[in-house]
């Protein structure tokens, strides 16, 4: 072998080689050192070249994929509503410190940092959060933009529209018809319909009710109707005491009446009794009838209400008004605007620098809105247990 021969060879030289030291071993050494170092360097070399090979090839892909976008879907489906633009993104904690969703316009700047755009299908003038997502429209009709996925249409142009309290049902008068359906993210799955008064329009669900407005002018007037599909038609009986509808709370909706016997405006209780509609007033009077003005604003669980006054936001406590002992906190910000609540002790309404964060134990906060938003920005309710 030729490592054996190097070891002869210079062995004859031993005169040469210093004691204690083996040179052939130090060369046969050195010489499978660099055989090594060649065998990793070809293998390492190997590997670089096939990772920069799926480099470019996902390179590639991603600068011929227009953003991961198929357009096949709506190829196959001609009619398919398109999805909102995300337009672009921003900061989360520019909007999640306000605790809700902003509208500017027809844009919608979430929480979670996104922008869209709804505009798609002519102007917003409302929009709510939602367990499975956003519904939003105006009189082009009211869509349900699900967490995820396309936008589809809840209902029709020209429709009357109106939301439950957890965000889960939309009430519709359209055609003469006023229907109840669940909300998914599939779309309206009707729960059932009856029909009504061509000028009725409904304000909050309450169980299988819903209380509607119509009447003529100067003759407006508020009546519970059934909607469970054992009858084809009703008959609302108006009820012309009542001036406006804020919310449910339990087994009533809560709104303004006119006292018995008098023209004073107070916070009352209104429930369904048989086709008519029962009102028990309270001790809390004073009120303004708000017409299709309403500014007041009632927390989920029907406990509180937010209502601007002069400069600052008055919570008044229904449990306290409801057994003739009205009490209200005072939270002060100056010109301040309608109240949204993000929970049932904390409420939110613009004010002349921002927005005003209240609680319902004292607690105030002023926060700030992101100066990309300019000055014509609505914060949208957010309806039941949405997350996201």
């Amino acid at each position: 072998m030729i490592e054996e021969s190097l070891r002869r060879a210079l062995r004859d030289q031993v005169e040469l080689i210093p004691p204690g030291q083996d040179r052939a071993e130090e060369i046969i050494r050195r010489t499978r050192r660099t055989r090594r170092w060649r065998t990793t360097g070809t293998a390492l070399a190997a590997v670089l070249a096939f990772a920069m090979l799926i480099s470019g090839v996902t390179f590639y892909q991603l600068m011929h994929s227009g953003g991961g976008y198929n357009s096949s879907v709506f190829e196959a489906d001609p009619t398919a509503l398109p999805k909102p633009i995300v337009t672009a993104s921003i900061n989360p904690h520019d909007v999640a410190s306000l605790g809700l969703d902003l509208r500017i316009g027809d844009q919608l700047w979430t929480t979670d940092g996104r922008r869209l755009d709804l505009g798609g299908f002519g102007d917003v003038e409302r929009a709510y959060r939602v367990p499975e997502g956003w519904l939003y429209g105006g009189t082009n009709g009211a869509y349900l933009q699900p967490v995820s996925g396309s936008p589809v249409q809840v209902a029709p142009e020209g429709s009357r529209w109106s939301v439950s309290e957890d965000g889960k049902r939309i009430a519709v008068v359209a055609d003469g018809r006023l229907s109840v359906a669940g909300l998914s993210p599939t779309g309206a799955q009707v729960i059932g319909s009856v029909g009504v008064p061509a000028d009725a329009a409904p304000t909050v669900l309450l169980g299988s009710r819903v209380l509607v407005v119509g009447g003529s002018d100067g003759n407006r007037g508020y009546g519970f109707v059934t909607v469970d599909g054992a009858q084809t038609a009703a008959s609302p009986s108006w009820n012309r005491t009542v001036s406006g509808v804020f919310g449910t709370r339990s087994d009533a909706a809560v709104g303004l009446a006119s006292a018995e016997g008098s023209d004073e405006v107070c916070l009352a209780a209104l429930r369904p009794d048989g086709p008519t509609v029962s009102v028990t007033t309270t001790e809390l009077c004073g009120f303004e009838p708000p017409g299709e003005d309403i500014t007041h604003t009632l927390s989920p669980d029907g406990g509180w209400l937010a209502e601007p006054a002069g400069d600052g936001l008055s919570l008044v406590s229904l449990d306290n008004a409801l057994v003739g002992s009205p009490t209200a906190k005072m939270c002060e910000a100056s010109g301040v605007g309608r109240p949204t609540w993000i929970d049932a002790r904390t409420v939110v309404a613009p004010y002349d620098d921002g927005v005003v964060r209240c609680e319902t134990n004292g607690g105030r906060k002023l926060l700030a809105v992101p100066v990309e938003a300019g000055s014509a920005w609505d914060l949208v309710p957010r309806l039941g247990s949405a997350d996201g």
